[in-house]
């Protein structure tokens, strides 16, 4: 249980039988709003719900007030005052506080509170990026961010599935085998790479991968003896459909050593051929069709796409019968149910808002969403800019020139990395400042948590002190008498409270914000004149053993919180001012 939960079931509790008094219900998943106040002078937590149920109640918000504060009168709470047109400022009493506080290490604490939430069984599809090329700058983002919030998913007790979306089939995927056969015969012959064939030279440098590796067949293989005289046209469809599946191959292996790099993990690398050649994209536009959800015009079959909340409807099988990458896309996210789970939640790029609605309606037409629970979310990564000492350093695919997520983690350390892609909202634009990013010092927030980090263990060297498992409960008596102590503690103790919330909305970029401010808090407490651990060993033991548990449990906030991120946690680190 945390602090949040006590607060809001009681507040809620009383709103019930306030309520009840004047003859009036509540809905059944009515749940009390509780925030934190600005400052510990304020009080812990803060509720609005007067305001919020005055219309309901019929009563102004500083009657309801009232009539709650009375009821909140228990040994849980120290203080609970009414503030402004209607706010309750609440603050817990040391027992209230030992209640919550009741755990001895930061794996049974979060297990503790697994259950104030939903725990779901959860299908997490990111980064996904095609495979005909590194992956750039916004997939780092995504995978960073995607695998982020999973860790955070899992943290809270979900059951969570990570899946790459490999699209291995259609026009791109023949585009890139006419690329590789085009560079197999420029090695031969000068004859120029059209301009609809994908451009990098990484094209040269798989082929020779490919070519040292794979037996190529005889009506495939060149020579300077055999290029004399040949069906060129011929040799290029026989060469393109050759090499086009071991591009795809060569390319995704070294999109894997990328990701695995980064530190991102998936479950699974399911492939859009398979659904192919299982006819299941075909079964899945009949089972829309049966639905009653698709009509004919011109011989195609369109999805009425606008019954969902779409600009119009969207053909699924074009006039020669050939599926779209729509159809595609709906048999892909069927399969995820027919998987059995029941939120299916994706990371898409920047270009794909206008995907959502036709997507989403698909599988609301195929009946997703009418069982309890179950859930299609997409979140949007926007665009990445680099920046290099204020200016913009342009990227550009042009001729195959751009920068990859290789040549980031060539320049800059990962932990830095994967900061930086979540310390902002992923629905924003992100300014990636390269000049920052290599800085050393304590401007760079994610070296200052990390020697937040160090400077604790350092601490503990000083103190001569073993960790060990506390009893947190008992010691809040030691740091509610001072500011920096009680603002540290308890702002540590809303650390499964963060978890819960992003596990709900998913801003993964407040769990680098809250890491940051446990750093300013803890440097702020390291200052203060009273706590100076070695000098109070010798004279007061057991005040220097409640503030090493302090720090105790700010390590392990730390640690903990660098880890959901991909981020280590250093117990030693040299600081450049």
């Amino acid at each position: 249980m945390t602090l949040r939960y006590l607060i809001r079931q009681a507040v809620t509790a009383a709103a019930r039988r306030i309520a009840a008094d004047l003859n009036n219900t509540l809905p059944e998943d009515f749940a009390a709003r509780i925030d934190y106040t600005p400052a510990l002078k304020f009080g812990h937590y803060a509720t609005p719900v007067a305001m919020e149920l005055a219309k309901v109640l019929r009563q102004s918000p500083r009657a309801i007030a009232q009539k709650i504060v009375e009821h909140l009168v228990n040994e849980s709470f120290s203080k609970v005052e009414i503030a402004g047109a209607g706010f309750i400022n609440i603050t817990l009493s040391a027992k209230g506080i030992a209640a919550v506080a009741n755990f001895t290490n930061i794996k049974n604490w979060l297990n503790a509170n697994a259950d104030e939430i939903l725990t779901e069984k959860i299908i997490f599809e990111y980064v996904s990026a095609n495979p005909t090329g590194p992956m750039n700058i916004v997939s780092a983002r995504a995978a960073s961010v995607g695998d982020s919030i999973t860790r955070v998913l899992g943290a809270v007790g979900n059951a969570v599935f990570r899946e790459y979306y490999v699209n291995d089939y259609g026009n791109q995927v023949e585009k890139l085998g006419l690329s590789f056969a085009y560079r197999y015969l420029q090695k031969f012959k000068s004859v120029a790479l059209p301009d609809d064939c994908y451009q990098g030279e990484y094209i040269i440098e798989y082929l020779d991968k490919i070519l040292a590796n794979d037996k190529i067949p005889e009506n495939i293989f060149l020579s300077k003896a055999s290029i004399g005289a040949f069906d060129e046209a011929a040799w290029l469809k026989n060469a393109s459909a050759f090499f086009a599946p071991l591009g795809v191959r060569a390319i995704l292996k070294e999109q894997q050593k990328d990701l695995q790099a980064f530190r991102t993990e998936f479950d699974n690398f399911f492939s859009e051929a398979s659904l192919h050649a299982q006819g299941a994209v075909m079964a899945v536009g009949a089972a829309l069709a049966e639905r009653g959800k698709t009509r004919s015009e011109d011989g195609a079959q369109i999805f009425v796409s606008t019954t969902y909340g779409d600009d119009k409807d969207r053909v699924i099988v074009r006039s020669d019968g050939r599926p779209t990458y729509l159809l595609a896309d709906i048999a892909y996210h069927a399969d995820k149910v027919a998987r059995g789970f029941k939120k299916i939640i994706d990371i898409w790029g920047p270009d794909h808002h206008g995907y959502i609605a036709r997507l989403s309606g698909a599988l609301r037409a195929l009946g997703f969403g009418d069982a309890v629970g179950e859930e299609f979310k997409v979140i949007i990564a926007q665009q990445v800019n680099l920046l290099e000492n204020g200016e913009p350093v342009v990227m550009s695919k042009r001729l195959g020139k751009f920068q990859t997520m290789r040549d980031l983690l060539e320049k800059i350390p990962i932990d830095v990395c994967r900061w930086f892609f979540v310390q902002r909202a992923l629905s924003t634009h992100l300014d990636f400042d390269l000049t920052l990013a290599l800085d050393q010092s304590k401007k760079n927030p994610v070296y200052y948590v990390q020697y937040a980090h160090a400077r604790i263990h350092s601490i503990f060297r000083e103190a001569n002190y073993a960790e060990h498992e506390h009893h947190w409960a008992d010691l809040y008596p030691y740091y509610a008498a001072h500011s920096e102590r009680e603002e540290l503690y308890l702002f540590l103790l809303r650390f499964p409270e963060l978890l819960q919330d992003i596990a709900r909305n998913y801003e993964i970029q407040r769990l680098p914000e809250y890491l940051y401010q446990v750093a300013t808090l803890f440097t702020h407490f390291y200052h203060g004149k009273n706590n100076r651990i070695k000098d109070l060993q010798s004279t007061n033991a057991a005040e220097a053993a409640a503030l090493l548990a302090l720090c105790a449990l700010a390590a392990q906030v730390l640690e903990a919180g660098l880890s959901l991120l991909g981020i280590s946690a250093p117990q030693e680190m040299h600081r450049n001012e």
